[in-house]
C-alpha cells in the first residue's frame, strides 16, 4: 500500500471555496495518507472513501477509467468538484488492455 500514490485534481468550481481552489489544480496523496501541503479536511471526507476502495483493490467500471472516480463534490454545498485517480501501475496495464 505504501507505493500507492493518488492525484487529486479539482474538475469544477461552482461558488466560494474558503480553501481557494482553482479549476486544474492537482494534488498528489501518498497511500492513505494526506498531501504534503495543506488539504480541506471536508474535501478529504469526501476523497478518504474513494482512495480506500482504490487502494484496496477497487475499480469503477462504470468511468471511462475504472482506476479515477469523478464528480467528488465537497461537502459545502458542492461548490468543488474533484476527480481521483490511482497512480501506478495498473493504470498503465489497464491502457494497454484496453
Amino acid at each position: 500500500m505504501a507505493n500507492k500514490k493518488f492525484e487529486v485534481e479539482v474538475t469544477e468550481v461552482r461558488g466560494y471555496c474558503a480553501c481557494g481552489y482553482k479549476q486544474g489544480d492537482k494534488f498528489i496523496f501518498p497511500g492513505l495518507g494526506t498531501p504534503n501541503q495543506s488539504f480541506c479536511g471536508g474535501a478529504y471526507m469526501i476523497l478518504f472513501p474513494m482512495i480506500n476502495a482504490l487502494i484496496s483493490g477497487g475499480r469503477f467500471n462504470f468511468e471511462e477509467n475504472p482506476f479515477s472516480k469523478t464528480n467528488l463534490a465537497c461537502p459545502d454545498n458542492g461548490y468543488i468538484v474533484f476527480k481521483i485517480t490511482r497512480l501506478d501501475e495498473n493504470l498503465e496495464l489497464y491502457k494497454d488492455n484496453k
